[in-house]
């Protein structure tokens, strides 16, 4: 179904006015869920594993299999790096037939029929087998809570109608993998054109051309979003020329192209509105190979018209309902989104190459998303900066907002083009009001956009053993030149590229009145690494109660800056900042026992408190700065003991000293040098200033990130023992 933007619209921040007041730091003001939303590379990698490499202008390849669990020995591995715990391992899972009184229904797309009854995965006899679309025996109304659906391996190339399909607490509705060696099922938004012709006006030999015409979906106001292409072997995201659509710094932008500029293995496409007709060339995905035998979908953007067309819709009181083992891809816009939906869960789910936001769950109670991978969507936003997403208004890779009560666990969350994941929002006018009492636990977040881990107007959250890391700016993943032509895009909007790796914000915007309502925050046992910008607390543009660090616990993390330097910013490891001169609504909060290591040389500061009289309300004490940085207070660059001085009771017991981590050159390999950064080269070594030099707060932080406990006494400084 299409449904009108809705919820609430966050604005856009820390424009050119605000970036005069702190050029350091960043916002990412999303609008997510269902309301709204090149020459070069991207990170690339086979299906057999994760992001092992660039290939010119394409980006998101990967694919199931990226992940490895061993139940022998409980290790499980991502991108070749081993965790202490369980993550996404890209299989797919045998799901059970239903128990008791319910029933047991299964689809098959290759030899399913829609006048079979459903009831059998094979034909037996007469209208006994497997149904072919899960839209069709959906609007049967035969699914009843207690059910189980079974999908056979295959593309469902549909948008099925969720509305009226509701589980119950006792007797859930589970949609899942049929496996049992039929493969992933896989939910698909996007069009498959039936034939591709070669376009060699300009002595091209790998560009081809469709007419787009015969499709209902697209037409002037709804353009081509974007094209998604599956080898067999690398999945990709085709790149967008640049035709007049990216947002005008006021610097210069590169010149404007259509089929005439596309070359062989430039991997860019083009639709030429007026004729229907799209070109695209494949040299770099398919070689000469022509498309039409390949796993090709073509996004078409709803969004742009003002509605949205979302792949899995769950509204309408759909209750209690589980997804296990899916793949969602190539939606119009989001590829999950869910509305007071309570009891959500989606589990061993491959989420990619939507067009907008990946899962979106809103207004809801009790919603899991556990050993899922989230990755390479809002398509809106690739080649990066496309379609003027420069200032805010993109959705989230994986997003609650004023939802309670759910967990993120285990999940791989990357290469979104907008925040990788996302807790917020108040709304006095829904259920829950805001968002409050979430976890999220154990997941690995990299290379989003703007900011990697995202909290914002929300309480009672818990974010704890997460590995959370951004590569070096990756110049080759927006339009060609674009950086080197535009100032502004290089070092103002260009700061997205160098995204906040942990954020707590009280956006007014996120609210309904406008105000502040972020709370009994505890951010423990993480890794932050790489990048420019670890972690940044702040106030926009509340209106009567602002921002602060309320009854919350920054403790026992690690946060390691990356040496490259964003262009005309200072990164920080940690920032403090309120909003044009209100007071700091701190209270009761630590910021203890985490490290702050910066490897750059020179330019970047291990903390910095924006705005005169910020602190009162906060301890922070028992720290470790480890790197030549300094610190800053409002425009003033301070060395530590000015700093101690500066901020009355701050750092009294911290120190300035080597960690000794077991090797910080790791966080500043490029992806294409280490795609995946190894956590546990930021353990500190023997020896180390880290080792017993922290407070006790074993009652608050009883393990560290791996899991092993920690002993009341001695403490040790960092998310790793």
């Amino acid at each position: 179904m299409t449904i009108k933007s809705i919820g609430i619209q966050r604005r856009a921040t820390f424009g050119l006015a605000m970036a005069a007041v702190f050029s350091a730091c960043s916002s990412s003001s999303t609008a997510h869920n269902g309301r709204q939303g090149g020459s070069g590379g991207g990170a690339s990698a086979s299906l057999g594993g994760i992001a092992g490499g660039v290939d010119a202008g394409v980006a998101g390849q990967g694919g199931a299999g990226g992940s490895t669990t061993s139940p022998d020995t409980g290790t499980h591995q991502w991108g070749g790096v081993a965790f202490p715990w369980k993550i996404f391992d890209g299989s797919v899972p045998d799901v059970p037939y239903a128990t008791g009184s319910g029933k047991t229904w299964f689809c098959n797309p290759v030899l399913g029929s829609d006048s079979y009854d459903g009831t059998s995965f094979t034909f037996l006899t007469g209208r006994k087998g497997p149904m072919k679309s899960l839209s069709v025996l959906l609007a049967s109304g035969s699914v009843k809570a207690g059910d189980t659906v079974l999908l056979g391996g295959g593309i469902y190339r549909e948008y099925p109608d969720f509305g009226n399909t509701s589980g119950t607490a006792n007797a859930r509705i589970t949609i899942g993998s049929y496996g049992r060696g039929t493969g992933a099922p896989i939910l698909d938004g996007g069009l498959k054109p039936s034939a591709w012709t070669k376009y060699s006006a300009q002595g091209q030999t790998t560009v081809w051309q469709t007419s787009m015409a015969g499709f209902s979906e697209i037409n002037a106001s709804q353009p081509v979003l974007g094209i998604y292409v599956n080898d067999g072997t690398t999945e990709s995201a085709l790149r967008e020329v640049a035709h007049g659509q990216l947002a005008d710094y006021g610097d210069g932008l590169p010149p404007n192209q259509t089929q005439t500029g596309i070359t062989d293995g430039s991997n860019k496409w083009y639709f030429d509105t007026r004729a229907a007709v799209l070109y695209a060339d494949f040299g770099g995905t398919l070689g000469g190979a022509d498309p039409k035998t390949a796993d090709i979908s073509i996004l078409f953007d709803s969004h742009s018209k003002g509605s949205t067309q979302l792949l899995v819709n769950l509204y309408n009181g759909a209750n209690f309902l589980s997804f296990v083992g899916l793949t969602i891809r190539a939606s119009s816009w989001d590829g999950v989104y869910a509305e007071a939906a309570n009891g959500i869960v989606f589990d061993h789910c491959d989420v990619k190459f939507n067009g907008g936001g990946g899962i979106a769950l809103e207004s809801g109670s009790g919603s899991t998303v556990m050993y899922s991978r989230i990755w390479m969507n809002v398509l809106q936003n690739w080649p990066r900066f496309n379609n003027g997403n420069v200032t805010g208004g993109w959705p989230g890779g994986l997003s609650w907002f004023a939802s309670s009560n759910a967990l993120s666990q285990g999940n791989v969350v990357y290469q979104n083009g907008g925040e990788g994941m996302i807790f917020y929002g108040t709304v006095k006018g829904h259920t829950p009001t805001t968002s409050v009492n979430n976890v999220e636990r154990n997941n690995i977040i990299y290379d989003n956009w703007s900011v990697n881990m995202y909290v914002d107007n929300t309480q009672n959250l818990r974010s704890e053993g997460n590995f959370v890391f951004q590569h070096p700016r990756d110049t080759s993943q927006t339009f060609d030149n674009l950086l080197s032509i535009s100032d502004g895009y290089n070092s103002d909007w260009g700061r997205r590229m160098f995204p906040v790796n942990l954020s707590l914000a009280d956006e007014g915007g996120s609210s309904d009145d406008n105000n502040a309502y972020l709370s009994n925050i505890t951010v423990i046992n993480n890794i932050f690494a790489g990048g420019q910008r670890g972690f940044l607390d702040y106030d926009d543009e509340t209106a009567t109660q602002h921002h602060g660090l309320k009854n919350s616990v920054i403790a026992n993390n690690t946060l390691i800056l990356g040496k490259e330097l964003m262009p005309g910013n200072q990164g920080y490891g940690w920032s403090h900042l309120l909003w044009g001169g209100a007071p700091d609504a701190s209270v009761s909060s630590l910021v203890e026992n985490n490290i702050f290591l910066i490897t750059a040389a020179t330019g970047d500061n291990f903390a910095a408190a924006m705005e005169a009289g910020a602190g009162p309300g906060i301890t922070c004490d028992y720290n470790l700065y480890s790197g030549a940085a300094q610190f800053l207070s409002v425009d003033t660059e301070q060395d530590f003991v000015t700093w101690k001085t500066a901020h009355k009771g701050w750092d009294q017991n911290s120190a300035l000293a080597d960690a000794m981590l077991v090797d910080s050159a790791e966080f500043n390999q490029t992806a294409a040098q280490k795609p995946v950064y190894d956590w546990s080269k930021a353990v500190p070594l023997p020896g180390s200033r880290a080792r017993g030099s922290g407070t006790d707060l074993s009652k608050l932080v009883g393990s560290d990130f791996s899991g092993a406990a920690r002993a009341s006494g001695t403490f040790d400084v960092g998310a790793c023992l």
